[in-house]
């Protein structure tokens, strides 16, 4: 098996029109897309922004008619502590393969919204970093923790920084996502468009040396054009640390992959 993206959007997210087919124009072994999963998302005026499970259910059996692929359903799940219980309930009725767990908001305004250019971003990374230790302990969901850095993306934070204000905090972090065998995700957006490599560079040793080992390479696409957003580089800088596998989850299963060239 190659390793196939497991982190982009369709039309079915609230910010995304992207059609399946455009993704399917090389016809990949294995697909997935994560359609946004946000309750009461400042992003949308505090709308419950919930992917329509029917529609995707009746999407996907559509394509399996035209297209050798293996479809997958995914859903990328923002999480704000005290949603818990309501997030559980849709998802015990509702079934996915692959679960991605993700801190957007923190239900007064998004992370990226230009309102915490107003704050200290000391203060807002903090906030941000405990909602995230919050809810690795407090929902039970979840294969992937992605973009460690997205509660940062408006800031310019530097390695060093991190190291001073926050390993701490990322320390527990980790030692969280290694417990519950979640992998760490490299994120395209973050990676590249954002700026932060440099930030990956610090945290992907820092993961390593509590022992975590499972990574996973997501572009964050919401049109076609950024599906497979800079895998190669994301595949070198993963080298660089002796990283030699990827791993994709498929419900209860998980399977080892070589690092992507292209």
């Amino acid at each position: 098996m190659d390793y196939y993206d497991q982190h982009l959007h369709t039309y079915l997210s609230f910010d995304s029109q992207e059609r399946f087919e455009n993704y399917l124009i090389d016809s990949p072994q294995y697909f997935v897309a994560t359609d946004h999963f946000d309750l009461k998302n400042p992003y949308t005026n505090y709308n419950d922004d919930i992917p329509d499970y029917q529609e995707l259910c009746k999407k996907m059996n559509k394509l399996e008619e035209r297209y050798d692929t293996k479809f997958l359903k995914g859903i990328e799940i923002g999480v704000v502590p005290g949603q818990e219980e309501k997030i559980l309930s849709y998802l015990n009725q509702h079934p996915y393969d692959l679960k991605l767990v993700s801190i957007h908001q923190n239900g007064v305004f998004d992370y990226m919204d230009d309102v915490v250019l107003k704050k200290d971003k000391y203060n807002v990374a903090k906030q941000y970093f405990d909602q995230m230790s919050t809810v690795l302990d407090s929902f039970p969901e979840g294969q992937i923790l992605t973009h460690f850095d997205y509660g940062l993306r408006r800031f310019d934070f530097t390695a060093q920084e991190l190291e001073e204000h926050f390993e701490n905090k990322l320390t527990t972090i980790f030692r969280k996502v290694i417990s519950r065998q979640m992998a760490m995700e490299i994120n395209a957006k973050s990676f590249g468009p954002y700026g932060n490599a440099k930030l990956y560079q610090y945290a992907i040793p820092l993961y390593q040396s509590l022992g975590g080992t499972l990574f996973t390479l997501g572009s964050d696409a919401h049109v076609a054009s950024d599906f497979h957003l800079l895998f190669p580089e994301m595949s070198a800088l993963l080298a660089e640390f002796s990283v030699d596998s990827l791993v994709v989850f498929q419900g209860k299963d998980r399977f080892f992959t070589t690092l992507p060239s292209d």
